[in-house]
C-alpha cells in the first residue's frame, strides 16, 4: 500500500532534522502501516503544557522537541482512518521506525524503551510509546 503524509504531518516533518525526516519517510515508505507525525518542534507554551499534563517529564527548554530542527518526533499510528494511541498499534509502529533508523544509520531512542536494552515497557515507569529521538 502507498501512504502519503497528510497536512499536519507535512507541517511537522519540515521542522525535523534531516536524519529524522529520512527515518520517517523510510518507515512510511515500507507501506506496512500508516502513521502521522503528531509533534516535532514544541514551543515553550506547548512544552510546559505537556509537562503539566504529565505527557512529558521536562519543562521548556529541556526537551528534544524544543529545538529547530527538532531532534524528536511523536509518531502516531493511523488505524481505520483515525489516530490510535493503542499500545499494540504503537508497538507495531515502533518496529518499523526503529528498523528505518537502523537502515538510515540514525541512532534512535524510543519512549517505549528509554534505555534501549531490548526490554520494552516492562522495565520503566514513564511510557511515551509515540516518542522517537536522535541520540
Amino acid at each position: 500500500m502507498i501512504f502519503k503524509w497528510g497536512r499536519k504531518s507535512s507541517k511537522n516533518r519540515i521542522l525535523l532534522t534531516v536524519g529524522l525526516i529520512r527515518v520517517a519517510d523510510r518507515a512510511l515508505g515500507y507501506g506496512i502501516m500508516d502513521f502521522m507525525i503528531d509533534c516535532s518542534f514544541r514551543n515553550e507554551y506547548a512544552q510546559n503544557m505537556a509537562y503539566e499534563d504529565e505527557t512529558s517529564k521536562v519543562r521548556w527548554p529541556y526537551s528534544k522537541h524544543n529545538k529547530i530542527p527538532a531532534v524528536a518526533m511523536d509518531c502516531v499510528p493511523i488505524i481505520n482512518g483515525g489516530a490510535s494511541w493503542n499500545k499494540v498499534h504503537c508497538l507495531a509502529l515502533s518496529g518499523l521506525i526503529l528498523a528505518a533508523g537502523k537502515e538510515e544509520g540514525i541512532n534512535l531512542k524510543w519512549g517505549g524503551n528509554w534505555d534501549m536494552d531490548s526490554e520494552p515497557i516492562t522495565d520503566q515507569d514513564f511510557q511515551d510509546l509515540v516518542h522517537y529521538e536522535e541520540f
